[in-house]
């Protein structure tokens, strides 16, 4: 793997103020009224700013042209001032002072990591993928898996994916669209004819992609302490006085929920709160523990986190696919054995061994 390139990123601010045919440039008219206004002598402003008695006086006299009107004047004993357009326009740059300085250095340095990133020879994957506990703990611990050894070894995955979270259904057409070079999603099984509609039908059957059945999970519902008496299956969230908190439409955990709600007769209107949605597994279940919401969709692994109550009802496959160039990628095979990992670790997981191939 080739080595991350130095970069050096630098801001500089231009501001041009322009007035008929004349153009005065803000930042040095704001750095010359504010060395005139401190030292109150054109002398000792021009040696601040490293220049001329001549080239300063020139300057402002430019100023004044441009500006029509006059910025600085004589007082007896007090030496040069601003005059009172001078001051005033010295105020009004500095009120909008952070428009000429340069952004703070951290999103800075994220930015020179980042280019530097997608100039070695291989830039970042970008990985479009389902909320998953293992898959996130895999590319966030700081260090990842050797594919060869399974044994810990210095790659930081963050360092090589960039990971996005949306619904699996997003997560594969970004993965069709070229938007993104991985995808980890999740779905439920369907009618032959659903399926030849679906949009992982093509990733799953067309030879330009690659898919992988990766691990499994359980799926079911995360069920408030205080609830547990009044929620024992599907068929309870729909009583009077459960509040209820959902996933995202075109989730993966969202379609699960309709299919189940299909299967049980129950119609989604009657549901309290069906349509409040949040976005992960973890969310839907911290919605739960902060006492918002009695119930919602999710991972066994999210009701673990926080201790809440959990009803199985299914124990899905989570997959991963990609292009079918980025196969026998080095990243992918990291990123399978880190979440292998990771999978092990967490309740309701089970490692699918096909993936290791």
């Amino acid at each position: 793997m080739s080595k991350i390139p130095s970069l050096a990123i630098e801001f500089t601010a231009n501001a041009t103020l322009r007035i008929g045919s004349s153009e005065v440039d803000l930042v040095e008219l704001t750095r010359c009224l504010r060395t005139l206004a401190d030292t109150q002598s054109i002398t000792a402003a021009a040696n601040v700013l490293g220049v001329t008695y001549r080239t300063l006086w020139g300057r402002m006299l430019s100023f004044d042209a441009a500006l029509g009107c006059k910025l600085i004047g004589k007082a007896r004993g007090r030496g040069t001032q601003l005059t009172g357009k001078g001051g005033a326009l010295l105020a009004a740059l500095e009120r909008h002072g952070a428009l000429f300085l340069p952004p703070p250095p951290e999103p800075v340095a994220a930015l020179t990591t980042d280019l530097a990133r997608a100039l070695r020879d291989r830039p970042l994957l970008r990985l479009m993928a389902s909320h998953d506990y293992a898959i996130a703990r895999a590319i966030n611990a700081r260090r990842g898996v050797s594919p060869a050894s399974g044994q810990s070894a210095s790659v930081d995955l963050s360092e090589l994916i960039h990971l996005s979270n949306a619904g699996s259904v997003d997560c594969v057409r970004s993965l069709l669209q070229g938007d993104a070079d991985l995808a980890g999603y999740h779905h439920v099984t369907t009618t032959a004819s659903e399926r030849a509609n679906s949009p992982w039908e093509r990733v799953e059957s067309d030879s330009d992609f690659w898919s992988l059945p990766i691990m499994e999970r359980e799926q079911g519902i995360i069920v408030a302490p205080r609830a547990k008496r009044q929620i024992e299956s599907i068929a309870d969230i729909a009583r009077e006085g459960i509040r209820f908190v959902n996933r995202q439409r075109g989730s993966g955990t969202r379609i699960l929920l309709d299919a189940w709600l299909s299967d049980a007769g129950i119609s989604p209107s009657r549901i309290e709160g069906y349509d409040q949605e949040e976005f992960t597994h973890q969310a839907v279940a911290a919605t739960v523990a902060a006492g918002a919401a009695d119930a919602g969709p999710g991972l066994k692994a999210a009701a673990a986190q926080f201790n809440l109550g959990f009803i199985p009802l299914t124990t899905e496959t989570y997959r991963l696919a990609g292009a079918v160039d980025t196969r026998t990628h080095e990243t992918v095979a990291a990123l399978i054995a880190a979440t292998h990992q990771q999978a092990a670790k967490l309740p309701g997981y089970r490692v699918l061994a096909a993936a290791r191939r």
